[in-house]
């Protein structure tokens, strides 16, 4: 083979690899909302849950932000409201076990938030 023959050969190759890979359908990016879902579901929260509501509603809104950490955190934060409002007895679904979720989810949701603040001031003095 000689040496035209050789880069004709390597062209016409990826030519056909560069039309190939043009004519393949776009892959669509994966929606914040499927994310979330994946984040809150690998944290144990089935679906039509109270807990499973809010932590969709947070950490989508931390995937729309492009906060991908926040939003993991935010999953796993939400899972540990859930464990800590039934092993106090809770009955999941009752008034007293959202009412649980909600306050543990906003205390941890504000620990989280303020933890990550390095500005050094004291948030606790803040006006």
């Amino acid at each position: 083979m000689t040496r035209s023959q050789f880069y004709t050969a390597v062209l016409a190759g990826s030519l056909a690899c560069g039309a190939a890979a043009f004519a393949a359908p776009p892959v669509p990016p994966t929606s914040s909302q499927t994310r979330a879902e994946t984040a809150c579901q690998d944290q144990g929260m089935h679906p039509n849950s109270p807990e499973r509501e809010l932590c969709l509603s947070h950490v989508t809104r931390a995937f729309d932000w492009g906060e991908t950490n926040l939003a993991y955190e935010l999953a796993r934060t939400t899972g540990e409201a859930r464990e800590a409002c039934t092993a106090s007895g809770l009955a999941p679904g009752s008034l007293g076990y959202r009412t649980c979720i909600d306050v543990e989810v906003d205390a941890r949701t504000q620990l989280l938030i303020l933890g990550d603040d390095q500005s050094g001031e004291n948030v606790a003095r803040s006006p």
